[in-house]
């Protein structure tokens, strides 16, 4: 219990390390609002080693218009806005002024944009995105329950600041799990406000309408589904105690049926306002229901003292407790044989070998063209390494 309380002491200072070092970053940048650095196109290109195709991301099985980039040793996600190719540079740059002026620790941030070819620089979210997380299977990045909870309460959280700010107040109008983004720590960020058009017929583009996405978010977080479909299956199920069991996603782990009913019915409730128009139901109300979920989760968490297993090499409980300088840049795993490149960064053999087999002569970290392709063994990381797994071990086993 001890350890846990530490663990979440460090991810809460995580979090707010990363929002302020990132507000650091920006106010030295300089530049636009909220120091927003406009950049150029051969700047753009030079971060992106020529927008290449190794470097563009990925969402589900689709290749998106975002590609990996680095300024000043800092990862980015630079992306293409082909959609505004018919704005003016003024109006583009007074869109992008405008989202960038938006701040929270739940909403992915602006750093930068080029004004041709229309581009916007974002914060780079290591992890991905929702959608990748619950729907690719990716086993060794699965969310267990209660860390599932606590995603559904960041996004809730950083939709209910866009919701009700009297300043910018905006609707978000396209949030899925897709515009749901993940960091290193697993902690969640909504991207993609501000800078679609909303373009329902029905001119529902309002805050029941996020609140409607909310619940159709919950039951994908409680199910490993994807709901995107029309909800009337979902809206008639049964939600009976076998029903529920069946439904639950089983890579989250072992639910609670009590907090996953309490879940299923805030999501009904809130998918819902559609046919049934709810005037007591807020975003501030389903925060406030989600953090009680939460707490009791939490609860639930620190009692199962011995229970916590370690399946491979790192528990996703204990990776934020994971030194970066033992995880691989390319696989962001802790590496077994670390080996030195030419540009000075230890990655996994096995992983820079593929690289370099595959045709590549640059850096996976800087994109800069490497000077040789040689390897260098790196014993001292490698005996750091065996200590703190040998540590590792030892405190499980006390």
């Amino acid at each position: 219990r001890k350890q846990r309380d530490v663990l979440n002491r460090r991810i809460e200072f995580c979090k707010q390390k990363d929002v302020i070092g990132m507000a650091a970053r920006l106010s030295d940048n300089g530049g636009t609002s909220c120091g927003m650095r406009e950049y150029s196109e051969e700047e753009l290109r030079l971060a992106t080693d020529n927008f290449s195709q190794r470097l563009r991301l990925k969402c589900g099985r689709e290749w998106t218009n975002v590609f990996r980039g680095r300024f000043n040793h800092s990862t980015v996600a630079i992306k293409m806005m082909a959609s505004f190719t018919s704005l003016s540079q003024e109006d583009f740059q007074s869109k992008v002024r405008f989202v960038g002026d938006i701040r929270h620790p739940h909403l992915v941030a602006v750093v930068g944009f080029c004004s041709e070819p229309k581009c916007v620089v974002f914060e780079y979210m290591g992890n991905g995105s929702l959608q990748d997380m619950l729907f690719t299977r990716r086993r060794n990045r699965g969310l267990r329950w209660h860390d599932r909870i606590r995603i559904a309460t960041e996004v809730c959280s950083g939709l209910g600041f866009l919701n009700s700010s009297r300043q910018m107040y905006v609707i978000h109008c396209h949030l899925s799990p897709a515009h749901v983004l993940l960091d290193r720590n697993l902690v969640a960020k909504i991207t993609g406000f501000g800078l679609q058009e909303c373009n329902d017929d029905d001119n529902e583009c309002n805050v029941e309408s996020d609140l409607r996405v909310v619940g159709v978010l919950l039951m994908q977080l409680l199910t490993g589904r994807n709901w995107d479909e029309p909800i009337e299956e979902l809206m008639t199920m049964d939600m009976d105690r076998e029903t529920l069991v069946n439904i639950l996603d089983d890579m989250a782990g072992q639910w609670p049926l009590d907090l996953a009913k309490e879940l299923v019915s805030l999501a009904m409730i809130c998918m819902s306002m559609k046919s049934k128009p709810n005037p007591n139901l807020s975003i501030a109300k389903v925060i406030e229901e989600l953090n009680k979920i939460r707490r009791k989760g939490d609860e639930i968490v620190a009692k199962e003292d011995r229970k916590i297993t370690i399946s491979g090499c790192i528990d996703r409980e204990g990776s934020s407790d994971v030194p970066s300088v033992f995880l691989c840049p390319i696989q962001q795993e802790v590496m077994k044989n670390p080996h030195v490149a030419a540009d000075g960064f230890s990655y996994e053999l096995e992983a820079i070998e593929q690289w370099l087999h595959s045709g590549h002569d640059t850096s996976p970290m800087t994109n800069l063209r490497l000077k040789h392709t040689s390897l260098t063994p790196n014993y001292t990381l490698r005996s750091f390494l065996e200590e703190w797994q040998s540590n590792k071990s030892a405190q499980i086993s006390n």
